[in-house]
């Protein structure tokens, strides 16, 4: 009996491996037919009864925080539940929160920085001399940047200490902080794009002859992007140099960069959203039915999140792919991905922000990677890891701080999160070796099952011969003559 119970756990066990093995090994998207694919689920509907201009998620997707047209900041959870709002004096332009969502940071019409905790309390605000464009909290939630149509940029520490300003001359349109904050961009309206370190040293300036509508950094400020209303894209090196610079035929709203600018991708007002590689090439490009107002590249490169004034999210893959869209029922002013890139969120005009969770079975399908799986995150980027965005005063995200398996031939930069995906490699190091060790075992399974039934059988058949003989001799001794 214990025998077969042994052997009938080892099948159950194979069994399971065989079909837990089986869920990721599906076509690509090449053989994938998108439009019968759900990649992303409605999570939640976070209502606020007017326009949504700004939203921030943060690196889990727990929490959301909003900026509207109601003058309100709030936070909401993931099941859309408003866990506080605060009144400015007037409409919120830009928001940011914390990673882990201990802090939001935004930015008002009244001229006003705001600071508050998790739980809705207000730590400290700053007034300024203008309107509050665009605002950033660091990685690390340490610092905050600001630019304010007072042509300044603001840089404080956590606590609200002005740590340094910068007068551009003009109103500053967006922002953009490296990881930890050690390096901040930023442009305006003065044409010029800037780079400064955490101590408000200029490294370098750079006029574009056009307004610059939005800015990007890769983590180590290695690269730098920027968008202007003169129609082009700008990316520049370290030094402050122009490697490249791009024209679409239109303005550019909005740009993302991946975390060793590999890739950049640009929301465009021709409705399109383009994608280039770091020696300017244009890759493809995407039309929608109206201007894009908002772009980013996910933290694990699998999509590109773009918000469009058709009132549709859409979800494209690295290759141009659309894999999802959705129609909100208002322009769309900002979007943002969680950290993990599990989550993702759109403001929009029909009063409220939209929240939506990835559809990891769908994702494993397309991308053949089971990691999408693991619900623990990719630890290693499908190609690399995104670096943070902002679009026409709308929310400038947090630069990424994962790691990346860098492509192309810039050289790799090594980041903390690496070290987190050993458990999820660990993991797919055992199923490896358990997919290639179960036929040998099954094989050796069946044989041994066919073996002690055939062995069963011979004892039965050999016990049963010798039973008869037996019986047939104790016939004999009972009817031989003198019994």
């Amino acid at each position: 009996m214990g025998i077969w119970l042994f052997i009938a756990l080892g099948l159950f066990l194979l069994l399971s491996t065989d079909l837990g093995a089986a869920d990721p090994v599906i076509p690509d998207s090449g053989d994938v037919n998108l439009s019968e694919l759900r990649a992303f689920d409605l999570f939640c509907k976070c209502e606020t009864g007017c326009i949504v201009n700004t939203v921030s998620l943060s690196s889990r997707g727990n929490y959301l925080a909003v900026g509207d047209f109601n003058h309100d900041v709030s936070l909401f959870n993931s099941e859309g539940k408003k866990l506080w709002n605060y009144t400015t004096g007037d409409i919120v332009y830009t928001v940011s929160i914390s990673p882990e969502g201990t802090g939001v940071v935004a930015g008002s019409n009244d001229k006003n920085i705001y600071f508050f905790n998790r739980e809705g309390k207000l730590l400290w605000s700053y007034e300024t001399g203008g309107s509050v464009n665009c605002v950033v909290v660091s990685s690390d939630g340490s610092y905050v940047a600001a630019g304010s149509d007072d042509g300044k940029i603001y840089f404080f520490n956590k606590e609200g200490r002005l740590l340094w300003n910068f007068d551009s001359g003009d109103s500053v349109r967006s922002i953009a902080l490296s990881r930890e904050g050690s390096y901040v961009t930023a442009g305006g309206s003065n044409y010029c794009i800037y780079l400064f370190d955490r101590e408000g040293n200029k490294i370098w300036e750079q006029k574009t002859g056009s307004v610059i509508n939005c800015v990007c950094i890769t983590p180590q400020a290695r690269y730098v992007a920027a968008g202007g209303s003169n129609y082009n894209v700008y990316f520049l090196n370290h030094k402050g140099d122009f490697s490249w610079i791009h024209n679409p035929a239109y303005w550019i709203s909005s740009v993302s960069l991946t975390n060793n600018g590999s890739y950049l991708a640009a929301g465009s007002f021709d409705d399109k959203i383009y994608l280039f590689n770091s020696t300017g090439t244009k890759l493809w490009d995407y039309r929608a039915k109206d201007d894009i107002y908002s772009v980013t590249i996910s933290p694990d490169s699998s999509f590109i999140a773009a918000g469009s004034w058709d009132d549709t999210l859409y979800v494209l893959d690295l290759d141009g792919k659309e894999l999802w869209n959705y129609s909100c029922g208002g322009n769309i002013n900002s979007v943002s991905v969680s950290l993990d890139s599990s989550t993702l969120a759109a403001a929009s005009d029909d009063g409220a922000a939209y929240l939506f969770e990835r559809n990891s079975t769908v994702f494993a399908q397309i991308f053949r990677d089971a990691r999408f799986l693991s619900g623990e995150g990719l630890g290693l980027p499908l190609k690399e890891s995104m670096a943070t965005t902002g679009g026409i005063e709308n929310v400038v995200e947090i630069a990424s701080a994962s790691s990346g398996k860098m492509s192309g031939d810039i050289k790799s930069e090594n980041y903390p999160a690496a070290e987190s995906s050993t458990s999820t490699k660990g993991s797919l190091r055992l199923s490896g070796l358990l997919n290639f060790f179960k036929y040998p075992i099954f094989l050796l399974l069946a044989v041994l099952i066919v073996a002690i039934y055939l062995k069963n059988r011979a004892f039965k058949k050999r016990t049963g011969e010798e039973n008869l003989e037996d019986f047939e001799n104790l016939d004999d001794e009972k009817y031989r003559p003198g019994n």
